[in-house]
């Protein structure tokens, strides 16, 4: 049986690690929210995110990646999404200084899933936000990073604003 993964081509095993991930996680999330509520599901949601966008300072200190910029926070922010789900997730930076970068998602794993499992939680407001502040606060606190817009409210792409905090 080793060496049976490697009957699935490299990018099938990826598409279909992102899928079983975000779908998984899209299904359990719609069912707390559901079983809990939206006001506490937001609330464990959230603290679950926060957590996971702390995440991205192990990958950053193995790459050596920089955090002193906008720019440099906004890298790191789309490998680490890029990385832990998979190549669904496509980023573009949109405007970008020392100071401030913004950052516009065009493809999501976790929109396509919702719409696939016709969900209706917004696993953005409480999750994408909260990762953002995680992943600001253990990568460089000088910086502050705000979800803008969102597809699974409704928005024709997700934007991400990282700030330097005056």
């Amino acid at each position: 049986m080793a060496g049976a993964i490697d009957k699935i081509p490299e990018k099938m095993r990826w598409e279909i690690a992102t899928k079983g991930l975000t779908g998984a996680y899209a299904a359990i999330a719609n069912a707390l929210k559901d079983t809990v509520g939206e006001d506490r599901y937001n609330e464990l949601n959230g603290m679950l995110w926060y957590e996971a966008g702390k995440g991205a300072k192990q990958l950053t200190d193995s790459l050596g990646l920089k955090t002193e910029t906008a720019e440099d926070m906004a890298t790191v922010f789309e490998l680490a999404t890029v990385a832990s789900m998979g190549p669904e997730m496509k980023w573009e930076i949109v405007e970008s200084s020392e100071d401030k970068c913004v950052t516009k998602n065009l493809e999501c794993p976790w929109y396509e899933r919702f719409k696939e499992l016709n969900l209706s939680t917004d696993l953005c407001g409480s999750g994408h936000q909260r990762w953002c502040e995680g992943a600001c606060d253990s990568l460089n606190p000088n910086f502050a990073a705000t979800l803008t817009k969102s597809m699974v409210r409704g928005d024709a792409y997700c934007e991400t604003v990282i700030e330097r905090k005056k």
